[in-house]
């Protein structure tokens, strides 16, 4: 099941100095960190040991949309990554609305859903009948049953040619390598599971001060902000504090200031235009709770 890239985020994440057998479960204790949703769901395609990761909200999506729940979702957005862009930029026009999209050595680092059009970027329009990317669990079934493949054939020849005993011998120790390794193991993954635990009981313990989701303060915010703005170049938001990054080359501050007051979502409000690059900063302070004044 497709879904509409402005419903979801997009995360660019290095695990390349991590081994990739334990690529998988750093990316889930990356996902719980990152994603603003007490449910997320996600998409992940792995380049070169970095996960490009779609996030979105699984709860609010089954509540209008049951019948999700017996399917595999792919944001329309990761149906880019079978055309890579080597560098550069470009724009995507997907189920609603286009995407900018900037790429680097064949890697989709950055995206940003509802950007103006830009008539010198290249332009395309997503197949949204096009078979989706390989999911990354497929990926790595496929690896496994190839090098359980091998690794059958290299045991044939092995009894062939050094004979039964002594591969029930090498065996013997390979077993015993492997139940250390696993203990090793087990003990690793129980603590990283107690680490992923506390940190989502203190990121449920900070949901719980609010009754609304980021989902409708950043649609409040974006209905609020005039049409002079566009192409948000970071959303950083934190309790106490809502940070925005966006382009507009003619803003008024008391237009910004007064717009946002409106939404009954945030307070103290400060605006700070650049000139020079027509990038304007904003700064408030959501109120708890999300409730309006």
């Amino acid at each position: 099941m497709l879904l509409s890239r402005e419903l979801s985020l997009f995360f660019n994440l290095d695990f390349s100095k991590i081994p990739a057998s334990k690529r998988p479960q750093a990316l889930q204790q990356q996902l719980l960190l990152l994603s603003p949703f007490s449910e997320p769901g996600h998409y992940a395609n792995w380049h070169d040991g970095h996960a490009q990761l779609w996030v979105w909200d699984q709860a609010a999506l089954l509540e209008r949309l049951p019948q999700a729940a017996r399917y595999s979702v792919l944001p329309d957005s990761a149906l880019s990554l079978t055309d890579p862009l080597a560098e550069g930029e470009r724009m995507v026009s997907g189920i609603n609305g286009q995407e900018w999209q900037r790429w680097r050595e064949g890697r989709l680092i950055d995206s940003r859903w509802g950007g103006r059009a830009a008539p010198e970027l290249p332009q395309i329009d997503l197949d949204l009948t096009q078979r989706s990317p390989l999911q990354a669990a497929d990926r790595q079934l496929i690896q496994g049953m190839t090098i359980a493949g091998v690794a059958a054939i290299l045991l044939a020849a092995l009894l062939i040619q050094a004979g039964a005993w002594l591969d029930l011998s090498r065996q013997q120790a390979q077993f015993t390598s492997q139940l250390s390794d696993l203990e090793e193991g087990s003990q690793l993954q129980a603590q990283a599971r107690r680490r992923v635990l506390q940190s989502r009981d203190r990121w449920l313990t900070r949901q719980a001060l609010f009754s609304q989701s980021q989902a409708e303060l950043i649609r409040r915010v974006g209905e609020a902000l005039p049409s002079s703005a566009s192409l948000w170049q970071r959303y950083d938001y934190q309790p106490g504090r809502l940070q925005l990054f966006l382009l507009d080359p003619s803003p008024d501050p008391r237009d910004y200031v007064r717009r946002l007051n409106e939404t009954g979502m945030v307070d103290s409000v400060q605006v700070q235009p650049e000139p020079r690059n027509s990038m304007v900063t904003l700064q408030a302070v959501p109120f708890a709770g999300g409730a309006e004044r």
